[in-house]
């Protein structure tokens, strides 16, 4: 082998990889400090095992010690690794007033999403306190075909690429209002286009619905989508073609911010 060759990555160099990404996931996500043993628990390693990690990532700044000495918990690397000048969050900050004003002006929970290929990204949130809001991990996980942002997704993909995401059919019932047929979906899709603003009225979750637009950064550069989401009981056809219209406007202003380029850009590349 040449000095300038690397060797390649043992079994062992990459089960200890999957093995401290487990722990820093752990950590990033606990309520509170945890313990060595509640770690190996987690984690379903042995407590010497998970030491060693533990005291990898400690010099790595990736894992602090809380004042006890006795619990672990993630350090600020691991909380907030973007820079405040990485486009993300360059995006968030440019995002802010638009999602603001739409959540003034429906009183509805507005977010806005990156995809990043066939994930479904959650940059930033302005909730409504008082009413009925959404929970929202970072990467959207449910199915696609019961999401606003997963029919935004959908629709630019090419057929062959949507039937891959999405399956023969019929596709999972997860309420009564979801649809299930291949062609009645399809029918759904080509009406967002008409429209220019897809919805999930109850098709998730019975009593909670979405509407939303799609971001883009110029023809055939989609970023994501901006949404509204909230008690089923406010989306009437009059307050939805409103809302459409709302969300449009404040979608083409992200679409044309600083941020939204250097994003589009950074994974699209």
């Amino acid at each position: 082998m040449s000095k300038t060759q690397a060797a390649p990555d043992s079994p062992q160099d990459t089960g200890a990889l999957r093995r401290g990404l487990s722990v820093i996931e752990l950590l990033v996500e606990s309520l509170r400090p945890l313990t060595l043993h509640e770690v190996a628990e987690a984690v379903k390693l042995t407590d010497s095992t998970v030491h060693r990690i533990l005291q990898s990532l400690m010099e790595a700044d990736y894992v602090m010690r809380d004042a006890s000495g006795k619990r672990y918990h993630a350090a600020s690397k691991a909380l907030g690794s973007l820079t405040m000048y990485h486009p993300l969050q360059i995006l968030r900050r440019d995002a802010f007033e638009p999602l603001r004003l739409l959540r003034k002006q429906t009183e509805l929970t507005s977010s806005l999403v990156v995809f990043i290929g066939n994930e479904r990204l959650v940059v930033d949130i302005s909730g409504v306190s008082g009413v009925l809001t959404p929970y929202y991990e970072t990467q959207l996980r449910n199915p696609l075909h019961v999401a606003v942002s997963g029919k935004i997704l959908l629709l630019n993909r090419s057929p062959k690429e949507q039937h891959e995401l999405l399956g023969d059919g019929p596709y999972e019932a997860l309420t009564p209002s979801t649809i299930t047929d291949p062609e009645a979906f399809q029918q759904e899709l080509e009406q967002i286009v008409v429209r220019g603003y897809s919805t999930n009225l109850d098709e998730n979750f019975i009593g909670f619905s979405a509407i939303g637009a799609v971001v883009t950064c110029g023809p055939d550069q989609v970023l994501g989508c901006v949404m509204l989401a909230g008690s089923s009981k406010e989306f009437t056809p009059d307050t939805i073609a409103e809302w459409g219209k709302i969300l449009q406007d404040q979608a083409r202003l992200i679409s044309f911010s600083q941020g939204a380029r250097a994003t589009y850009n950074m994974f699209s590349q």
